[in-house]
């Protein structure tokens, strides 16, 4: 069949219809088709944005942008980024004819790092999708299709592929058949390809240089070199120039055999013809004689490449490509040919992390991987090859590598970390066995290494599935401890809202339950599922364990756990329950008795956040029980669930000890002093007749009464109103302590509490003013300053007025109180209870005269408003105004005149001219209104805030919307939409989904369509730490879907390291985006990290990002930045140097005096006489001068002139010596680049009297030292010794820092 191609039979048939050939460019896209199918990915468009129209989805239309981008600047993308605009036609639902065709030519060679089978996959996926969506697909779609299979090499029938077309009415062109020729060609079956040319002739079809192309593939393919060679006389008959291409797909057919000797005479006639092959055409042929085992030719060809600009991006798709095949080593000659920039301070910029990963991601035999890292490192290319490839091998969840790889890098005395395993426990995850897991922990126990419980608790517990026992189980087997997997285990369920089988759970297992991990889970949970009897049997167990700390200590490592006081853990999950306003309130009081029943305290401290919190909502009961809990009365009761085990007597609860004292007495035993301490008890309780009866036994053992217990004794029947007893026993500690008399000051207000009752104030103030204070006692507890506030406030609600001020006035000169704003309350409270607004206002005027608060300030307000006393009202804003300050006192009245109903009063407040906006207060009082049930208020608010633009109304109609909804209020919910749209206000996505998912519930018609709720549907607030976890396991995807879904709750750390991972992942396009979005909100990413992303869009010459960042940035910004150098680079690199001086240039000439300063900034080198003139005017006494070009610019051309004149100026500047060091170092590598051996020591000498050896690069100083060597002279300096830094899976110093130190 060759045969016929070489017949002259064959020459008319080709030139019989040569007046319909069709003459192609040099490198029209797709002349290197065949090229492609061979060798390597083929020319693409040179942009796929300029071929499609203006479309409606911009999101589809910016995802296109950016893989357009990414093909021109690297020439290839990645999976990720197909999928990604895949998943958005999905969620569209469509997708214009223009965009299918350009997703579906993606999946071809523009994604080398993927295999062909993935690639083909992927299109194939495309496709089904494309059709199911009823996208119309016309002949440049299945052509488009055809060219993805040609670069896969993914077979295929091509009549078949005829025979479909034929089905569905679609016409082939001319680009078909010569697509299903490259097809046959590829197979080397050209009898099938001549099939298709003789359909090409009966349609009169036209033939281009693709056809000829394919042939010579094809005759390549049998190894009919001849006939390949033939072709090409057969294009010149037919009135065609081989061209560039034409030769390359011949040099790859030679390549396939190995034939050099063909290779060099066909390179001699492409250069006698003056046919100019590309760096590109080269690594074409390189890649031939690779993938056919002819490696050993491959230097020779190497030694022909330019490396011409461009280069290092082909080579790396090139590289990519020899992995995939297995053809590693041939990869490596090509990655030691990539051009390696050098940094500031002279060292050579790494390179090999792309070939490392490809080597683990087409899962290359570990001994290869291990073998070329250990080559890359001894060649200097890359100094933690290794730890990268295991770091890879984790990520991809590849185990068989990962392992071994672990292995060796424990060889090398490198830590193997907890965190390396957590990428492989989340890999199998969808074992329902959990059995691969297991073996996971079992690897780490082979690693020496322990789970730790942020292991279990985040990656392992998670992913297992069963019953808790069953869980449990598998944990122990894979060596476990019981109580760290249970309280691993508790924390889950908890998450779950499980907060029955956590009580359980926490109850079968005796472990340190770390309270600040379980508090905010746990009321979660009990806010969700009510279970108070739960709640606070959870809340016991961690109380119970907390003495298991120290064992938690040990079996974590954790030296920095810090010493716990229980009774404020107990009192800081009480206090978590007020995240939740409304909720808190409804269960306080059960919260408090149920822990009032387990006998468990918690501290004054929180006790007074729960007052605050709890502010006019505070009741007798509530204080009361604060109290008990505060007291330091409550014991513990027993758990039955424990072991009997002894008790000292003095811990012992009243049930225990009557217990104790019961059996001592059966044995005749002494018991006076354990009976001493159940009095003590009983006392707490206030159990009168239990305290009688211990009495009574006591006194008949000649019991002596101590000074303490008559306090007790008096304290007790005043708490029973017993007046006679009380006031006997307190004459009784009068007489027994004499001169030296003082009492409990909480004991003596008791008795005085007493007294009030019975109607003998005076008595009282007596008591209190004759009973000398114990100065010795502890710092005052929240119990005393309660027991305090209900004195006073007993009175105010009886509005006796005297008598409330008499007793303040009393307590204060006694020194038994501080004033706060709680204690002042009273005062105002007893003449707002006898409607008496002057007086109150008058007090409260005392109050912020005296003591700079505002008790009552809301209620006296309210008061105020609804009496229409416009004048005191005044009053009352100016005072509150001179302690809280205008806008909040202002903000204060507003929500007032909102709670009485007055709308157009709290109106004319919000319309103040100047008035500073204040959301967050507005839509914090939003949510208070709504969680407490207060509907007309929220109502009042919206009135009152229509029209007025400065306020974003949004969460108003929200909160207004939760509260109808909840209220179950159809007509009022669906009016609200209606209101909105009469305001013109445009309702959010997420009020719409809740109000059309509320009515539909309620059976209502939805006049709208109810967007797609794109929220993650497990996260109903933004869990940060969630963020934080995937950004630290790698998991750049998880975190970035997380962000775009909640990316107005983070803070700038957290955005700035999702812009470092996307960037050390070469995703800038992505991470450009956040950065402008953040600059939009006049956020400023973190220097180091902003410096990081400048220098890649400066280093891909990013004009245009480049461009809108300056316009969103200030002057003060930019110098911190070093803006403006990274400008100038960036021209550089895009070839306009210089339209960017000459604009420089016009700019100073015209510029005025006072813009001098910021064009300075901008202005780069050159004009010896303007720059001197600048540098004198404006430089020469500046702090800080921007000369690192220079050093650069010295450093790659060696001119030691240039350094040598900016050394001499920055001597006669301010510059630091660090800077004048930098200066000498760059000098003195261009001196031995150079191998002007003899000035370096006289530079040496220099440099260390000007800044001294510390002031020096240490590369420079080792340079030197080894010319001092050369030279026989000695060198008598200390070398300073390198930085070493700690190795991990994440290196400890990110490669943004690096680049922000090179500035």
């Amino acid at each position: 069949m060759a045969s016929i191609l070489r017949s002259s039979k064959f020459v008319r048939y080709i030139a019989g219809f040569a007046r319909n050939v069709v003459l192609n460019t040099p490198r029209e896209f797709d002349g290197n088709l065949v090229n492609t199918t061979q060798c390597l990915c083929g020319a693409v468009p040179r942009s796929f944005t300029s071929q499609i129209p203006a479309q409606h989805d911009q999101n589809l239309e910016h995802s296109l942008r950016r893989i357009d981008q990414d093909v021109r600047k690297v020439g290839r993308i990645s999976r990720r980024d197909i999928e990604d605009v895949l998943e958005e036609i999905r969620n569209t639902r469509s997708a214009t004819s223009s965009q299918s065709l350009l997703v579906i030519r993606c999946c071809g060679n523009l994604v080398p790092e993927e295999l062909p089978e993935i690639r083909t996959k992927l299109v194939q996926e495309i496709w089904s999708t494309l059709n199911k969506l009823n996208v119309p697909m016309d002949i440049s779609h299945y052509n488009a299709l055809l060219r993805v299979y040609l670069e896969n090499e993914h077979p295929f029938s091509p009549t078949e592929f005829l025979a479909d077309l034929e089905s569905k009415g679609i016409e082939p062109n001319r680009v078909t058949y010569q697509r299903l020729i490259a097809r046959y060609c590829q197979d080397g079956d050209i009898e099938g390809a001549t099939k298709i040319l003789e359909y090409m002739r009966e349609k009169q079809l036209p033939v281009n240089e693709n056809v000829f192309n394919a042939l010579i593939v094809g005759h390549s393919q049998t190894g009919d070199m001849d006939s390949a060679q033939g072709i090409l006389g057969v294009m010149t008959q037919a009135g065609l120039e081989p061209s560039a291409d034409t030769y390359t797909t011949l040099l790859c057919g030679y390549g396939k055999k190995g034939d050099i000797e063909a290779i060099n005479k066909i390179f001699e006639e492409c250069q006698s013809k003056e046919i100019y092959l590309l760096d590109k055409d080269y690594l074409d042929v390189i890649y031939a004689l690779a993938t056919n085992g002819n490696i050993e030719h491959i230097p020779s060809i190497l030694s022909k490449v330019r490396r011409a600009m461009g280069y290092n991006q082909d080579a790396i798709n090139l590289i990519l490509r020899l992995i995939n095949k297995g053809q590693e080593d041939a990869g490596f000659l090509v990655l030691e040919t990539i051009v390696r920039s050098t940094n500031s301070d002279g060292v050579i910029t790494p390179v090999g992390n792309f070939f490392i990963k490809q080597l683990v991601k087409a899962n290359r035999p570990v001994e290869r991987i291990i073998e070329l890292c250990n080559k890359l490192e001894k060649n200097e290319m890359y100094s933690r090859a290794l730890l990268l490839a295991a770091e890879t091998s984790l990520e991809l969840g590849n185990d068989n590598l990962a392992y071994p790889l672990l292995t060796e890098l424990s060889k090398r005395d490198i830590s193997i970390r907890q965190h390396y395993f957590w990428p492989l426990i989340v890999s199998k995850a969808s074992d329902p066995t959990g059995q691969g897991i297991i073996d996971v922990l079992l690897q780490m126990n082979s690693f020496n290494i322990t789970p730790n419980m942020e292991t279990l608790r985040e990656y392992v517990i998670p992913n297992l599935k069963g019953t808790s026992s069953d869980i449990l189980a598998k944990l122990r087997y894979a060596n476990v401890s019981l109580g760290v997997s249970g309280a691993c285990l508790v924390h889950s369920l908890l998450q779950k809202h499980e907060i029955e089988e956590a009580a359980i759970i926490s109850s079968q297992v005796n472990a340190y339950y770390n309270p600040d991990l379980i508090r905010r889970p746990l009321t979660a949970a009990f806010y969700i599922t009510k279970d108070l009897a739960s709640y606070i049997k959870v809340v016991r167990n961690v109380y119970e364990n907390l003495d298991r700390l120290a064992t938690a200590r040990r079996e974590e490592d954790l030296e920095n756990l810090p010493s716990v006081d229980k009774h404020e853990v107990v009192g800081s999950f009480v206090l978590d329950l007020t995240t939740n306003p409304r909720e808190f309130l409804e269960n306080i009081e059960n919260v408090l008795k149920g822990l009032i029943e387990q006998g468990l305290s918690i501290s004054t401290t929180v006790a007074e956040r729960l007052q605050d919190k709890l502010g006019g909502k505070m009741t007798e009961e509530i204080s009361s029980m604060l109290g008990k809990l505060t007291s330091g009365d409550l014991t513990p009761v027993p758990i039955t669930r424990k072991p009997p085990s002894y008790i000292p007597s003095h811990q012992m609860n009243t049930e225990q000890l009557e217990r104790l004292v019961h059996n001592l007495d059966a044995k005749n035993q002494d018991t006076k002093g354990l009976k001493r301490q159940l009095l003590t008890l009983y006392y707490r309780e206030k159990n009168l007749e239990k305290v009688e009866a211990v009495l009574a036994e006591l006194e008949n053992n000649d019991f002596v009464y101590s000074p303490g217990l008559y306090a007790q004794l008096a304290d007790l029947y005043a708490h029973h109103d017993n007046e006679e007893k009380s006031l006997y026993y307190y004459e009784k500690l009068k007489e027994s302590q004499g001169q030296d008399f003082i009492m409990d000051e909480s004991k003596t207000l008791t008795v005085a509490q007493m007294l009030v009752r019975l109607g003998k104030f005076d008595e009282a103030i007596k008591i209190i003013e004759n009973t000398p204070r114990d100065n010795k006692q502890e710092e005052r507890n929240f119990n005393y300053y309660s027991q305090v506030w209900r004195f006073l406030n007993s009175l105010a609600e009886e509005g006796r007025v005297e008598d409330v001020n008499t007793l303040f006035d009393t307590l204060v000169k006694k020194e038994f109180m501080e004033v706060n704003n709680i204690l002042l309350g009273p005062l105002i409270k007893v003449h707002l209870v006898k409607k008496e607004l002057d007086k109150a206002l008058d007090k409260f005027e005392w109050c912020v005269n005296q003591f700079k608060a505002t008790p009552w300030k809301n209620e006296l307000a309210c008061q105020l408003i609804q009496a229409e006393d416009a004048e005191r009202l005044q009053k009352l804003t100016d005072l509150s105004t001179s302690v809280h300050g205008e806008i909040n006192s202002l903000y204060d009245l507003v929500f007032a005149f909102v709670e009485c109903g007055r709308v157009r009063q709290a109106r004319k407040i919000l319309e103040t001219p100047g008035l500073q906006n204040r959301p967050q207060r507005i839509n914090t009082r939003c949510e208070r209104y709504r969680q407490e049930g207060l509907v007309k208020p929220l109502e009042g608010l919206k009135d009152a805030t229509k029209d007025l633009d400065h306020i974003n109304r949004n969460d108003i109609y929200y909160q207004l919307l939760l509260s109808y909804i909840k209220q179950e209020e159809v007509e009022k919910a669906l009016g609200l939409w209606t209101q909105m749209q009469e305001e013109d206000l445009l309702p959010t996505d997420e009020f719409l989904i809740a109000l059309g998912n509320f009515l539909h519930n309620q059976g209502a018609a939805v006049p709208f369509k109810i967007p797609v709720d794109s929220t993650p549907k497990s996260v109903e607030k933004p869990n940060i730490q969630l963020f934080r976890r995937k950004l630290k396991a790698g998991d750049i995807e998880g975190a970035l879907e997380f962000y775009r879904h909640n990316d107005s709750n983070f803070t700038i750390t957290d955005s700035s390291l999702l812009i470092e991972k996307l960037i050390q992942n070469d995703r800038i396009r992505e991470a450009t985006k956040i950065t402008l979005q953040l600059l939009d909100k006049n956020v400023i990413p973190l220097n180091r990290v902003f410096k990081f992303l400048l220098n890649k869009l400066a280093n891909a010459g990013d004009l245009d990002s480049l461009s809108i960042i300056d316009s969103k940035v200030s002057q003060d910004v930019k110098k911190n930045i070093s803006f403006d150098n990274r400008v100038c680079h960036a021209n550089l690199i895009a070839g306009k140097a210089q339209q960017y001086l000459s604009k420089l240039e016009q700019e100073i000439d015209n510029a005025k005096e006072e813009d001098i300063k910021a064009i300075e900034e901008k202005f780069p080198r050159g004009n010896d006489t303007k720059a001197e003139e600048i540098w004198s005017k404006f430089l020469k006494e500046a702090p800080r001068i921007m000369f690192q070009r220079i050093v650069h610019a010295a450093r790659d051309t060696k001119d030691e002139q240039l350094i040598k004149k900016l050394i001499d100026h920055l001597k006669i500047s301010n510059v630091t010596e660090g800077a004048i060091g930098n200066a000498y170092s760059c000098l003195l590598d261009v001196l031995v680049a150079k191998d002007n051996y003899e000035e370096i020591p006289v530079v040496f000498e220099t440099a260390l009297k000007d800044v001294g050896l510390s002031h020096i690069n240490r590369t420079a100083i080792v340079r030197v030292q080894e010319v001092y060597t050369k030279l026989n002279k000695p060198f008598n300096h200390q070398i300073p010794p390198k930085n070493v830094k700690n190795m991990s899976s994440t290196s400890t110093t990110s490669s943004s820092e690096e680049e922000a130190r090179k500035t």
